[in-house]
């Protein structure tokens, strides 16, 4: 299972690879109470995203929540053909308040049984309240050699 190793106050973090993140046009917002600020994922900036199975992506969030909370549930999932697989879910320790930003930031290697065309779900809650959810698209292909 992935671990999550920052949440911080827009900072900016390194990506784990020499490949440079993009700021994501195209979102679509999916039920969110906080404000999301800014999408970036390593080497995409117009979806669909393009991703190969077996890398590492750097995903960051810079968001402000509505609410405060200690802690926050993180959910990805992958809808394809109309169906939906959890691919990530973590409990965050958090102390965020409202009208700060925030970054959530995390790597996602490609791993998974969906390829081609697929959407993304992004969702960060706490108390009962989802703080952000996003949905993009991204075109999922196989290690090219």
């Amino acid at each position: 299972m992935l671990r999550f190793a920052v949440f911080a106050l827009l900072v900016a973090v390194a990506s784990a690879s020499n490949s440079a993140l993009g700021v994501v046009e195209g979102l679509v917002p999916c039920g969110s109470k906080g404000e999301i600020l800014e999408v970036r994922v390593t080497d995409c900036t117009d979806l669909p995203c393009s991703i190969i199975k077996g890398q590492t992506y750097q995903i960051e969030v810079d968001f402000i929540p509505s609410i405060a909370h200690t802690e926050l549930d993180v959910l990805v999932s992958v809808i394809r053909g109309g169906q939906e697989t959890e691919i990530v879910r973590e409990t965050l320790p958090a102390a965020v308040s409202p009208g700060n930003g925030y970054t959530l930031a995390y790597p996602w290697t490609v791993r998974g049984d969906f390829f081609g065309l697929v959407a993304l779900r992004i969702q960060l809650s706490g108390n009962g309240v989802t703080e952000l959810c996003g949905l993009a698209t991204a075109n999922v292909r196989d290690i090219i050699f």
